[in-house]
């Protein structure tokens, strides 16, 4: 029995110093990372969501400059950039381009935030392990790199008054260069269910290009002269996509409908798109929506098409309405659908004309939307009842 006590002392205690080892190559990295007088790095971005009924990929890219404890990070888009900058101090949010940054102050003994591919979640250092090391691979450098395996903690978000989000199960994969700290790639994966739903998120980051050392250029750490602070990015309502995309190409948009199948703008080209954002409580929506399905079995899917895109209801809410009121037109939930910045619209019914060039040409709302769309249809050639 001694001999069995003893043994199992043994394992356990190797067991934490193999725990302690994997905390303590990433603390001694990113010590590492941290001492490097500057930083830039390029990352290609793909994430997936994949659900029962759907599954739906897309992919950005992101670019990190980091120095003195400072970063700033680019977000690139299809619909767009998102800047986010932290100044040692506090961190910044803003649409490059735009007039306006959100301010999120720095709360006492918080750890400072970090760009998106040194963020995977919340670690489990008592669960992470060190995989192997390896060449790292690069082109003229004989590094060796270090492969981490990480769970991560679960976590749970209050998503609405009677629902919400909760990470059952994810973990993290990275490669990481011992010399300089730098992350190479990075794969986090999310097991997340809601009340009616279920999803796994899959991440992955891959550096394309870095340098570090130089000098670098303290302008990247400040938010540009002239923008409103605000406690919020304003939202993308009818105006502001007038404003913004009246005339130029329409931001990209990858969807997966309820039937599980993909649309994206850009496929559409040639044809006059007709983005109809909704909910199953607008009454002004369920108004409009006898005419809408009359217009696409009119003029869709040769030379019209319509894409339904109801906003923030769970697919057997959707399923529900649609028995009673059902759309001859594709139909995708935003819940199921990452929706980019200019598409997360907040006022119903909203209606987006896109030109059969890919230009958008007008966006309307409200009460009155379905009127001002019929005089812009009537222009395209298309009678409206």
């Amino acid at each position: 029995m001694r001999l069995l006590f003893l043994f199992g002392t043994l394992l356990l205690a190797m067991s934490a110093k193999a725990q302690t080892s994997a905390h303590t190559v990433w603390d001694e990295l990113r010590t590492k990372r941290e001492q490097l007088p500057s930083l830039h790095q390029e990352f290609d971005v793909s994430q997936t969501y994949r659900s029962a009924s759907s599954t739906q990929a897309s992919k950005r890219q992101v670019l990190i400059d980091m120095a003195g404890g400072q970063w700033r990070e680019r977000s690139i888009s299809g619909s767009g950039v998102t800047v986010r900058v932290f100044d040692g101090r506090d961190l910044f949010l803003m649409d490059e381009g735009g007039d306006e940054f959100v301010r999120s102050k720095r709360r006492p003994k918080e750890d400072a935030p970090t760009p998106s591919p040194y963020s995977f979640g919340n670690p489990d250092w008592n669960k992470a392990v060190v995989i192997e090391r390896r060449p790292c691979g690069l082109p003229g450098v004989d590094h060796v790199c270090v492969v981490l395996e990480i769970r991560l903690k679960s976590w749970m978000r209050v998503t609405s008054a009677t629902d919400e989000s909760r990470m059952a199960d994810g973990s993290a994969r990275m490669m990481l260069d011992t010399e300089n700290g730098l992350l190479l790639w990075l794969r986090t994966i999310q097991s997340i269910e809601r009340r009616t739903s279920a999803w796994q998120s899959d991440v992955s980051y891959l550096a394309k290009r870095m340098s570090y050392g130089a000098a670098a250029d303290g302008n990247l750490f400040k938010v540009p002269a002239g923008l409103n602070e605000v406690k919020e990015l304003s939202p993308w309502n009818a105006a502001k996509i007038r404003k913004e995309m009246g005339g130029k190409p329409s931001a990209e948009l990858n969807l997966t409908d309820m039937q599980g199948k993909p649309l994206t703008l850009s496929s559409l080209r040639g044809k006059t798109v007709l983005l109809d954002f909704w909910t199953t409580w607008c009454p002004p929506c369920r108004a409009d929506a006898p005419n809408l399905d009359k217009l696409y079995r009119k003029y869709g899917p040769q030379s019209l098409m319509i894409v339904g895109i109801s906003v923030s209801e769970e697919r057997d809410t959707v399923e529900k309405f649609l028995k009673e009121h059902p759309h001859s037109f594709p139909i995708a939930l935003t819940t199921e659908n990452e929706m980019p910045r200019p598409y997360q619209i907040s006022a119903f019914p909203t209606y987006i004309v896109i030109e059969k060039d890919g230009t958008v040409s007008a966006a309307v709302e409200g009460d009155q939307g379905f009127g001002e769309l019929r005089k812009l249809l009537r222009k395209a050639g298309m009678e409206v009842e």
